[in-house]
């Protein structure tokens, strides 16, 4: 009778303590997720720069010195021709179609980030919070984190390098931490066929060749950071 009880408390014992052993294999087992957040640019911008710009502060401060936003751009656009169709350059790649390209990849594969969730945000981040953040940008987001900023889209009309879409890029891996591992920024450009003046006319073209450019310079980045990943240390990323 004792040996029967015994078995029957051992039974029951380890009848209660399975399920807690099994859930604690499946908490074990369950793998970190990684996310890789990724923000668009707030708006294109554009710049001229003519040949006078070269010989009155050089090519960079040219470019610099030609900045136009949008909306100047378009009334400048608007009374040179009043007849002018109602969409505006700007539009040919707004908030929703930036993330409707950046999120063509089915993961981080492009940016050397296999597994990582990518998290498409609608909305874009301020200056202030690109330069002023040190920590994530997301806050709640997974253990595993990566951030990636579109900073700056430019579309440039150069008088020595002709029309181009520019994007600057910039990217943080946290890791399971609260301070980046790794950082990286760079500039890529794709040529553009179509002139910033003859865009009006050609809207439905120049969106097409718009966002093929966009697209291109998505992998032009996605390259270039894969590659500093192998390297370390260049004069545009780091690493700690």
């Amino acid at each position: 009778m004792i040996r029967r009880m015994r078995s029957a408390c051992l039974a029951v014992a380890v009848g209660l303590a399975s399920p807690a052993l099994a859930q604690d294999g499946a908490a074990d087992a369950a793998p970190t997720v990684c996310e890789l957040h990724v923000w668009p640019a707030a708006a294109m911008r554009f710049a001229n720069q003519g040949e006078g710009h070269n010989f009155k502060s050089g090519l960079s401060g040219g470019l610099l010195a030609g900045f136009e936003p949008p909306e100047r751009r378009g009334g400048l656009w608007k009374r040179v021709d009043p007849d002018a169709p109602a969409e505006k350059p700007f539009d040919l790649l707004s908030l929703s179609e930036q993330g409707v390209l950046l999120s063509a990849s089915p993961d981080g594969t492009i940016f050397g980030l296999p597994g990582h969730r990518l998290v498409i945000h609608d909305t874009a981040l301020t200056s202030r919070e690109i330069r002023g953040t040190p920590g994530r940008y997301a806050a709640g987001s997974s253990p595993c984190y990566a951030d990636l900023v579109l900073d700056s889209l430019i579309l440039s009309n150069e008088w020595s390098n002709g029309q181009n879409l520019k994007s600057l890029y910039r990217f943080r891996d946290f890791g399971t931490g609260n301070t980046p591992t790794r950082s990286f920024g760079a500039w890529v450009q794709t040529k553009l066929v179509i002139e910033p003046e003859d865009i009006p006319a050609k809207f439905d073209e120049a969106k097409a060749e718009m966002r093929a450019a966009f697209t291109n310079n998505v992998a032009l980045f996605g390259a270039a950071l894969t590659t500093n990943a192998t390297t370390g240390t260049t004069k545009q990323g780091k690493k700690k």
